[in-house]
């Protein structure tokens, strides 16, 4: 999980990269996906197995959306051209997810059938235990996806667009959004800027390990006060907090992330 092999033995290396709203590059985030609706694009996704994409509950506020009327576009840059399609079976939104305040915002969608393999097509890694976690160990960051450029826009863009941003400190990040939880996590800049916008809900806050070249899934996308404000940075939800809630889920249903553990034999 968490490799490029698409983009990073052919793409544009790190320092000649534009850091603010820009284009991505095919195969740079092989795991972000589209979910659309009728052919429209309403939020984002992250491909976390071959049968699982993660987004954010409130994507699903309208409890009349059935699954099957849901589209996931994969492995491509461009909504409506190229990639794979795949229905979704089942969306399940995580039982403590409040309207309210957008606690617990993430929901889980089982796919009709199994992705492929592909150099444009990959997992993202998950974080582990949020025991384990330290929100400073992080260095590069960027959410990507095909919402709106312009806060109030109705109209979301063709062309997968990236942006870099910074894990903000949580206690920060409290005095300048209020209303967080532990269960969230800030990125962005103080000055503004950057950030994500209507239409990227759903799609990850990706992170490249301190050491090494995989990319984790830190968050998804959930609210904000307007775009890219000064001292509004955008609020995600903490995939680690939801480590175990995602194994037991996909378990109960028969496709889990993880295999199982071998049971101890008798000598």
């Amino acid at each position: 999980c968490g490799f490029r092999p698409g983009y990073d033995s052919t793409g544009p290396s790190s320092a000649s990269r534009i850091i603010g709203g820009h284009k991505s590059h095919p195969g740079e985030w092989p795991w972000i996906v589209s979910l659309q609706i009728q052919g429209q694009h309403f939020c984002g996704g992250s491909i976390i197995h071959y049968w699982w994409v993660l987004s954010a509950a409130h994507c699903f506020h309208d409890t009349r959306v059935a699954p099957q009327d849901v589209l996931v576009a994969a492995g491509t840059v461009t909504l409506g051209m190229g990639g794979v399609t795949r229905r979704v079976r089942q969306i399940l939104r995580h039982p403590s997810y409040s309207r309210k305040t957008y606690d617990s915002d993430l929901a889980l969608l089982l796919l009709s059938r199994p992705l492929p393999p592909g150099r444009e097509l990959g997992f993202v890694c998950l974080p582990g235990e949020p025991d384990d976690e330290d929100d400073s160990q992080w260095g590069s960051c960027y959410v990507a996806g095909w919402g709106t450029t312009k806060y109030g826009q109705e109209r979301v863009s063709r062309a997968l667009l990236e942006v870099g941003v910074q894990v903000v400190d949580w206690l920060r990040c409290m005095w300048w959004m209020g209303a967080l939880t532990q269960n969230m996590i800030c990125a962005g800049h103080e000055e503004g800027g950057r950030d994500a916008c209507q239409g990227d809900s759903g799609g990850p806050l990706q992170c490249q390990a301190p050491q090494g070249s995989r990319w984790y899934q830190v968050g998804i996308v959930s609210w904000g006060r307007g775009c890219g404000s000064r001292q509004r940075p955008g609020v995600y939800t903490r995939v680690a907090n939801y480590r175990s809630w995602m194994d037991k889920t996909t378990a109960a249903v028969g496709r889990p992330l993880r295999p199982p553990k071998a049971k101890p034999t008798l000598q």
